[in-house]
């Protein structure tokens, strides 16, 4: 498995960007992938993925932000219909904290009821420093009100 992919489940991880080197490597282990980074911070075109028979999500999302929480429900769904099909998928944005981060952290309130705070612990006991600004941490509040009010 790839050493920079971390696990929040048994078939979901987050990591940094894949450098060009590791795509092979990454597809090997990984049957989808969810890129987070806007165009302009791709090293190689997303079409590198789909050459190696991986899905692909590009939501792109601004460095240092965060996506609404129904663009945030639609990441959520596409991953959500992967793992039922069995797939390992990979989140990843430039550094692996930020965005991927947040993704995560919504992943496991939303797929094991997990309130924001023990996601949060269970994220960060992973990768120290995942999920980095006011704004992340905005959308998985508003995540977590929309979660207990179904």
């Amino acid at each position: 498995m790839w050493r920079s992919a971390k696990f929040v489940d048994e078939n979901v991880a987050f990591s940094r960007m894949p450098v060009r080197s590791e795509v092979d490597g990454v597809a090997r282990a990984f049957d989808a992938i969810v890129v987070l980074v806007e165009e302009f911070e791709l090293p190689y075109p997303l079409e590198e993925w789909r050459k190696r028979g991986v899905e692909v999500l590009h939501s792109p999302i601004s460095d240092f932000s965060a996506p609404s929480v129904d663009r945030l429900l639609e990441i959520l769904r596409w991953i959500e219909e992967r793992v039922g099909e069995g797939k390992k998928v990979l989140i990843h944005c430039m550094g692996g904290l930020g965005r991927s981060g947040t993704v995560a952290v919504a992943w496991l309130m939303y797929s094991e009821g997990l309130s924001l705070r023990e996601a949060l612990r269970r994220v960060r006991s992973l990768r120290p420093g995942a999920v980095e600004t006011y704004e992340q941490m905005g959308v998985l509040r508003e995540l977590e009100k929309l979660l207990r009010s179904r």
